[in-house]
């Protein structure tokens, strides 16, 4: 028997889908929509194949690219940049949730080539302004801080894996171990985590930048927060993981980073949820380009938009 489609698909259930890929026969979640004779989409509130027989191949909602004010920019740390954007209302509330992004591109650039994803640090909904965190390293970044205004195309909402258990986590103890300038999208996700009556324990390593502005964030939630040395002090934080019998971590860093803490809490216990951000290659953030696919036991598995088990992704490195 075929393996039933557990993969869901960030935008499955949203606006936005159908998409440009369900309507070339490529949708991520619906089975039917790839010719097989039977349905394993595992429902995610939207039934994709009987929204596009009825919508017609007009009907596809696209994301839209605005050009928006800079109403503050500062740089935080050596050319690491707090950018505070005002955006349409229409998108603020959409950025609020765990693992949305955007992309952005210098007022200067017409052609989406020059799109780079940046991570949501935070959403002020009342008065619509994002805060994102921004380090010029190349062709597409290092202009986008020259303007007083600049290019917004969004919502995207899959730069977490784990999104399924992050949302269905309630009233458990939870870890939050950051590294570096993955800390950024990890806001929203402890708010979500505090929403759901969780008990929030964060550790902050001290051997990679830790911004203050994220910290102060952090500490509003209620969540409590330790800096320390991750890997000096591994002990102590396995510890806490078993003693307080931890359901869910979210390891915030590089992927490297991410291996090691998922290794680590394996041998605690394997069947603790992992939550890691999406640290792969995109650039539409359609899965139309191509960029983002990865080879998971021969499947080609468009990254920017599935979820994707978080231990299958860092075991295929």
């Amino acid at each position: 028997m075929e393996k039933a489609n557990v993969r869901g698909c960030a935008d499955a259930g949203t606006k936005y889908c159908p998409c440009h890929l369900a309507y070339s026969g490529d949708c991520i979640k619906c089975s039917l929509n790839k010719g097989k004779k039977t349905c394993d989409c595992l429902w995610q509130g939207v039934c994709i194949y009987n929204e596009i027989q009825h919508n017609g191949e007009n009907q596809i909602n696209e994301r839209e690219e605005y050009l928006c004010n800079i109403v503050d920019q500062r740089e935080i740390q050596s050319n690491i940049f707090l950018i505070k954007i005002e955006i349409p209302k229409i998108i603020a509330k959409d950025l609020c949730k765990p693992g949305a992004y955007v992309l952005l591109k210098s007022k200067d650039k017409d052609s989406d080539i020059f799109n780079a994803p940046i991570s949501v640090m935070d959403v002020d909904v009342e008065n619509n302004i994002l805060e994102v965190i921004i380090k010029p390293r190349g062709i597409k970044t290092k202009p986008i801080v020259k303007f007083d205004s600049v290019r917004v195309k969004g919502p995207y909402f899959n730069g977490v894996f784990g999104l399924r258990e992050l949302n269905t986590t309630y009233n458990l103890n939870c870890v939050v171990i950051l590294n570096g300038l993955s800390q950024v999208n990890s806001i929203k996700l402890i708010r979500k985590l505090i929403e759901n009556k969780n008990h929030v324990e964060v550790f902050i390593d001290t051997k990679a930048v830790i911004l203050n502005e994220v910290v102060e964030k952090i500490m509003k939630t209620g969540a409590n927060i330790h800096e320390l040395d991750i890997r000096l002090d591994e002990a102590f934080i396995l510890d806490y993981i078993r003693r307080n019998d931890v359901k869910l971590v979210y390891s915030g860093g590089h992927t490297s980073f991410n291996k090691y803490i998922m290794n680590k809490i394996d041998s605690v216990n394997k069947d603790i949820k992992l939550v890691i951000p999406n640290n792969n290659l995109i650039c539409c953030g359609e899965g139309v380009c191509g960029a983002c696919t990865v080879n998971l036991n021969g499947e080609r598995v468009k990254s920017c938009k599935t979820q994707i088990d978080s231990r299958d992704y860092l075991n295929k490195l």
